[in-house]
């Protein structure tokens, strides 16, 4: 008998593999997961218990709505109006590809699935943010990729947080492309500045 969380996971795992199918198709492929954490200063303009997601607007106006880890635990404490220092883990993976070799186009990928059993339904929605780079520099030892978007910008540097990928770091050079697919920003933590 499957469960509804095992229905929900396949569901999740069948779109997303069938979307990142299209981007692979043709091309070397290296799987590279990173992890950075980085917070801000923001005022809470909305929260959504139910999706688990708040919305920030910083200090130049931009704003963000952004899901809550699973693991913040004070969650429900946060209030609309409240000015807060908000904690951002942002994870990516990158997709290698030789410095000849076509990559895809920049764009936003959205896949919904929905399936039922018996009375139980499911459903699942998934975004991703296709992003082609330009490698600068690696440093193995480090464990790190400097990379910079070929249209400009100033030159990233993330760290790879898997072994797996620092296993692969010794393929990635510079002149390479590295596709990121930014498929997670979620907020670690909440607290009220005075």
């Amino acid at each position: 008998m499957i469960s509804r969380r095992q229905m929900m996971t396949a569901i999740a795992a069948g779109a997303l593999l069938s979307a990142s199918g299209a981007l692979a198709q043709g091309q070397p492929i290296v799987g590279i997961s990173t992890v950075t954490t980085y917070s801000a200063d923001a005022r809470i303009t909305a929260v959504d218990t139910n999706a688990r997601t708040v919305t920030f607007t910083f200090a130049n106006g931009a704003t963000a709505t952004r899901k809550v880890s699973p693991t913040l635990a004070n969650f429900n404490a946060a209030r609309i109006g409240q000015n807060v220092s908000v904690g951002f883990e942002d994870r990516l993976t990158f997709v290698l590809s030789g410095p000849n070799a076509k990559t895809p186009r920049d764009r936003d990928i959205n896949v919904s699935a929905t399936a039922s059993m018996g009375k139980s339904g499911a459903s699942v929605s998934a975004d991703q943010l296709v992003v082609s780079w330009w490698v600068t520099g690696v440093d193995v030892a480090a464990g790190t990729i400097s990379v910079i978007n070929p249209a400009g910008g100033e030159v990233r540097t993330y760290s790879v947080t898997t072994q797996a990928g620092r296993d692969q770091l010794p393929r990635v050079k510079p002149g390479d492309s590295l596709t990121a697919i930014d498929s997670q920003v979620l907020v670690v933590s909440i607290a009220p500045k005075s």
